[in-house]
């Protein structure tokens, strides 16, 4: 995210279609590159995403922010969160 270049790395390009939601496939797409994030022993990971974060509330993650991100999502606001890796 250009506009927080301080944090970093993202997760990011997460999507499943909405007919195979529901299923736990973005949890476990989530939860493989938070295992590959802690192997490589960075503490801190980030993401965005235009809802509510409800999913990744579920898999630990903390909001920090919610914002606009008009480069990207135009007037839409967005919600950025955090995951301290190395919590658990």
């Amino acid at each position: 995210m250009v506009t927080r270049p301080k944090l970093s790395p993202w997760l990011a390009g997460v999507f499943v279609a909405p007919e195979h939601r529901r299923r736990g496939i973005g949890a476990a797409l989530v939860e493989r590159v938070v295992q590959e994030t802690r192997a490589l022993d960075i503490p801190r990971l980030y993401l965005y995403t235009p809802g509510d974060g409800t999913l990744y509330i579920r898999l630990g993650w903390s909001i920090l922010e919610h914002t606009f991100y008009r480069e990207l999502w135009g007037n839409q606001s967005v919600t950025i969160m955090e995951l301290a890796t190395n919590a658990r």
